[in-house]
């Protein structure tokens, strides 16, 4: 039975979440006949375009993403906090960019809304209130991205009817270990299904973006605690008026993204090794390597940074091959689902073993993280 999605998504804190959306009857995003490479592209084109549109609109840090044959991965951080930041003008701006009140600028990509557009929508609190809780869901932004993707498709094959499956799959993540888990996951994704021969060569996703340096509409890949847009976001919290503006000025429309928060204590050079290193021990097992006697030795860099965010070195390969299939709702720290469990009532949740098999706590200090 599917959970219900309050148990998952807390939309008064920021949290970090996985996203996945399939096509239905398992048609194919690119198409099922292919007429052209050159159309395929367009139509994940399209997709990516959304996604860039919703990340400077919305406040939701987009952390990755991987456009592939059917569905659609997401990793997202929904931000109450950025949005109660933003002025009544600054949300009206944004959610009539998203939601439009005239054919003009329905039809108009570029439209720049009126004034009296604009005080029109200051001047209703109801409207505002709704913007401002909306702005941060991840409901409404998966709605905006798969609204349009469907109707376009639609036209485009001259079909009625629904495009997308089911409502979207959304999992917790908790914790800098379960989020590397995630993302690199992710990366990987497109190369473990045969979309690419190498972890960049699929270009619609965060890590190939990355790679290109085309990610300035992504959340930033290191998190620096120390940091003045972490510190920024940080005190903003706590009600000082002061950050709170400087904030809001920092992330006003039409900035490529709603902060400058990051999104891992590993630079991308360590996250890179990391994920081609993984790469390359999951290839030599669909190479014909028996998994269960597959012996992997972990380098002693990429030992040291697993177990300093928490991952048991030993399970890596087999956590990211099997990563599906492991874990559900909800993928934490052990001592994180058992709270987790007792906030919901249950004894038992799904997925805690394998959780408790590959996440410990972190027993060494971080190594030092490469620049």
């Amino acid at each position: 039975m599917a959970r219900p999605r309050k148990d998952t998504f807390d939309p008064y804190n920021p949290g970090i979440y996985h996203c996945i959306s399939r096509c239905v009857r398992q048609l194919f995003l690119i198409g099922p006949d292919e007429k052209s490479q050159a159309e395929n592209v367009g139509r994940w084109d399209f997709c990516e375009i959304r996604l860039q549109l919703l990340a400077s609109l919305c406040a939701v840090d987009v952390l990755d993403f991987s456009l592939l044959s059917n569905h659609i991965h997401t990793l997202l951080r929904n931000r109450p906090d950025v949005v109660s930041a933003w002025s009544d003008r600054e949300v009206a701006r944004r959610w009539l960019r998203l939601h439009p009140t005239d054919i003009a600028a329905r039809e108009s990509k570029n439209h720049v809304l009126s004034e009296e557009d604009l005080d029109r929508a200051v001047a209703d609190k109801d409207l505002i209130k709704k913007a401002r809780r909306e702005l941060s869901s991840l409901s409404h932004f998966q709605k905006c991205l798969l609204e349009p993707i469907a109707k376009e498709f639609n036209r485009r094959d001259e079909k009625k009817g629904h495009f997308v499956a089911e409502r979207f799959r959304c999992k917790r993540i908790d914790g800098d270990g379960c989020m590397l888990a995630c993302s690199v996951y992710i990366a990987l994704n497109a190369f473990r299904g045969g979309l690419c021969d190498t972890v960049e060569g699929h270009p619609f996703s965060s890590y190939s973006r990355r790679e290109r340096g085309e990610a300035d509409w992504l959340a930033p890949m290191f998190l620096d605690e120390r940091s003045v847009a972490y510190d920024q976001v940080a005190q903003m919290t706590e009600g000082q008026d002061g950050v709170t503006c400087l904030v809001a000025q920092a992330n006003e429309y039409p900035s490529p993204r709603c902060s400058e928060k990051g999104m891992s204590p590993l630079h991308w050079s360590d996250y890179r090794d990391i994920t081609l290193w993984t790469a390359s021990h999951i290839r030599a097992r669909y190479d014909g390597s028996d998994g269960a006697k597959y012996e992997v030795i972990v380098p002693q860099r990429i030992e040291e940074l697993l177990l300093s965010l928490g991952i048991d070195p030993k399970f890596w390969i087999d956590t990211i091959d099997r990563y599906a299939e492991l874990f559900y709702d909800f993928v934490a720290m052990p001592s994180q689902l058992e709270l987790t469990a007792r906030r919901l009532r249950q004894k038992y949740l799904k997925g805690i073993r394998a959780c408790r098999a590959r996440f410990v706590e972190p027993k060494v200090k971080s190594p030092e993280l490469s620049v």
